[in-house]
């Protein structure tokens, strides 16, 4: 009954204590409040995580985010992700590329589970096939055809179906020994990462692995059954947990106040262009479209500031795109109108109207917000922009009828940064001309033929989708909690050295 009492007080407090700001999307959920970190304060002796007890913590199986965000501490990698979105050796001892579809792999000597048993060759390949089918990581591993092991030599050869530079990233798929494999609730196969699985007097806990190699502050991580986001605040603000990790891809954007970091996340907010209709067939057009957008008020206004304005393709903080220090994004209505006008539109009086229908899902408010900053910005240009909120069902028969001018989506990349399915015919490629140049000039990337730099020159010319922003997560702790550094492909990222 004292629990019971002192979670509805909790809930109570949270929902009086934190209030909206006007004209910014809310969540239903209530947001987590606590006061910003403090040095002064107690010591955090103890760490807690969500979980769901009714699900599997096998990677490749389980359905709940939640537990799938907990594979980072359960498992190793031969290549780990970092804050700037590259791969590191993790399992591997090295990573080669003796030719443009073939990736060679060799463990590190001393790589082993957390049962003492060394990883082999033949467990990568085997995690591998798992993965390659799973739902989860089918989408890392699009592009990677096979995985061959060669026990003697302790080396895994991956063969790619087309050339990509970015290929060790593919790797970070988590390795498990393959002979404990399981699909039950509440269970885990073995792996090598910084944690075990174990069953405790009082529920699941997380047990520090010794074998991991890395020194970890928290010896032991208490697991609470919350499985879901809204499950999560009301645990955080009650104190059931110490840290959770949001990464805001849901319909609308909460308020969040209290101990909390941004996260840059791999997705991007786009506005898709129709290339096959005859106006917005010219890149001159596209190019206009582009540079009257103010991306800064876009992104307050859609996503209550949780991203981050762009024109590229590719994350700013990607270590290979953050080395050109590439231009911010700002509005340019002059050059916008300049463009315009060449093409024989703008506003002038005798410049032929534009007029587009912008298709979006209905019932989602941070992109009909969007949509509404698109069509007000769009009249600074002489464009009209018509609004048009459908269902899902109706959105996708649209798409894929060819039937709209332009349209709102978002992608999130894998980790190796492909844009094929934007730029190759792939599933999100509504509207983007395979053989366009922008398409070709990723293709050239991919082979060696052209810099990145030399690609990104080229997408910004023809501009056959529009970016608009990578969207930001966030992670939400007790006030307590120091040194916390998510990352964008895991969410517990340097949890060892987490106090």
């Amino acid at each position: 009954m004292k629990r019971r009492l002192s979670l509805c007080l909790a809930a109570i407090c949270l929902l009086l204590c934190v209030g909206c700001a006007d004209g910014e999307p809310v969540s239903s959920a209530p947001p987590v409040v606590s006061d910003t970190p403090d040095a002064s304060a107690n010591t955090l002796q103890h760490m807690a995580l969500a979980y769901s007890h009714d699900d599997t913590l096998n990677p490749y199986t389980a359905a709940t985010e939640v537990n799938l965000r907990l594979a980072g501490l359960l498992y190793d990698s031969l290549t780990v992700m970092g804050a700037d979105m590259t791969p590191t050796p993790s399992l591997a001892a090295t990573v080669e590329t003796p030719d443009p579809t073939h990736v060679v792999t060799t463990l590190r000597d001393g790589a082993v589970f957390s049962d003492g048993s060394a990883v082999t060759a033949e467990d990568v390949a085997a995690s591998f096939r798992q993965a390659k089918t799973s739902r989860n990581y089918k989408a890392l591993l699009a592009n990677v055809a096979t995985a061959t092991a060669n026990a003697k030599q302790r080396q895994v050869t991956f063969t790619l179906s087309s050339p990509d530079p970015h290929a060790a990233a593919c790797l970070s798929f988590p390795v498990v020994k393959a002979a404990t494999l399981t699909n039950e609730a509440a269970a885990a196969p073995i792996g090598g990462g910084l944690y075990t699985l174990q069953a405790g007097e009082n529920g699941h806990l997380l047990q520090a692995n010794p074998r991991s190699g890395k020194d970890v502050h928290f010896q032991t991580v208490s697991l609470r059954h919350l499985p879901n986001t809204d499950s999560m605040y009301y645990g955080l603000a009650a104190g059931d947990i110490t840290y959770y990790f949001n990464d805001l891809s849901g319909n609308s954007i909460p308020r969040v106040s209290g101990a909390h970091t941004a996260v840059d996340m791999n997705a991007l907010f786009y506005m898709g262009v129709n290339g096959g209709r005859a106006v917005l067939s010219q890149p001159t057009v596209r190019q206009a479209l582009s540079l009257l957008l103010d991306r800064a008020a876009l992104v307050n206004a859609s996503c209550s500031g949780w991203g981050e304005g762009t024109v590229l393709p590719l994350h700013p903080r990607f270590a290979p795109v953050a080395a050109l220090k590439p231009p911010a994004p700002t509005r340019d209505l002059d050059g916008a109108l300049e463009r315009l006008t060449a093409a024989g539109y703008g506003n002038t009086a005798n410049a032929k109207p534009l007029q587009w229908e912008l298709i979006y899902h209905a019932d989602n408010t941070v992109r009909a917000a969007a949509a509404e900053q698109i069509r007000l910005q769009a009249q600074g240009a002489g464009i009209e922009i018509t609004l048009v909120p459908l269902s899902e069902k109706d959105y996708r028969t649209r798409l894929n009828g060819g039937k709209y001018d332009l349209y709102l989506a978002e992608i999130r990349l894998t980790a190796d940064m492909n844009l094929r399915p934007l730029l190759a015919g792939g599933a999100s490629s509504y509207g983007i001309p395979k053989q366009g140049a922008a398409a070709v000039a990723y293709g050239q990337y991919l082979t060696g033929e052209k810099t990145l730099q030399e690609f990104l020159q080229i997408f910004s010319e023809d501009m056959s989708y529009i970016p608009l922003c990578w969207r930001r997560g966030y992670a939400a702790y007790d006030r307590r909690l120091t040194a916390v550094t998510p990352t964008a492909f895991h969410a517990y990222a340097g949890m060892e050295a987490w106090r």
